[in-house]
């Protein structure tokens, strides 16, 4: 279900529900066996690195990283994060012409998209324009799509102009919300306000059958909330 949508944007009021194709557990096992190390709060590190898969086959992106994975034709993988509780997470999903399957995800700190903070703009406007860049240097057999989501209490309407949360989060969103719309016709954006809990997961890429963007494991079916606008379409998306 949508809040308000375009052809190409819309907000989630209802997260999608359905099979978990991709365990939590799997997840949060791929950040134990990291070297997470030391995280600067409030700092983005450098955009879409490229993140190996593990023995899981599970490519792990920790809070304030940016990660990218590229899947060659027949292979299975997802780059993924967990524990969104607060934060922002940012995936992206493309299918090429010869098989294979763009993807990435970050996570970044409430901090990191107050502008007032960083004196730049949020990274993930940074991740939506360059994944464009980056998936689309060879030919695309699908639409680029992209899940941004955060925190309900930092949600606006700006079709009705109604907001919530503090006003230091406004400028990050109306930012998101300019950039998603300038993707072109080709791209399709979901927002995604959520609620903490015990801490959600993002991830993107094929594994056990489903390609697409996953949140807490259940993979996120585009045509529900938003009209199918080309022929070029990735049917299991």
């Amino acid at each position: 279900m949508s809040e308000y949508k375009t052809h190409n944007l819309a907000s989630i009021i209802k997260p999608p529900t359905g099979e978990v194709v991709i365990s939590p557990d799997a997840i949060t096992r791929s950040l134990r066996a990291k070297d997470v190390g030391f995280i600067a709060m409030g700092f983005a590190d450098r955009f879409q690195r490229e993140v190996p898969l593990d023995e899981h086959g599970i490519a792990y992106v920790e809070m304030n990283k940016s990660g990218k994975l590229l899947l060659e034709p027949s292979k299975d993988g997802v780059i993924a994060t967990s524990s969104l509780a607060g934060c922002t997470g940012v995936a992206g999903f493309a299918k090429r012409k010869d098989g294979s399957i763009a993807a990435f995800v970050s996570h970044y700190d409430p901090m990191s998209q107050n502008s007032k903070l960083t004196g730049e703009d949020t990274p993930v406007n940074k991740d939506l324009y360059g994944f464009r860049y980056q998936a689309g240097k060879d030919e695309l057999a699908s639409q680029l799509y992209y899940v941004v989501a955060y925190e309900a209490g930092e949600h606006s309407n700006p079709r009705y102009g109604q907001r919530n949360g503090s006003f230091k989060d406004w400028g990050y969103l109306d930012q998101i919300n300019v950039t998603a719309t300038q993707l072109g016709e080709d791209a399709q954006v979901l927002l995604l306000p959520y609620v903490p809990g015990q801490g959600n997961s993002l991830a993107s890429g094929k594994t056990s059958g489903q390609e697409g963007i996953f949140w807490n494991g259940v993979r996120i079916d585009f045509d529900a909330y938003l009209a199918d606008t080309t022929s070029a379409t990735v049917a299991t998306v």
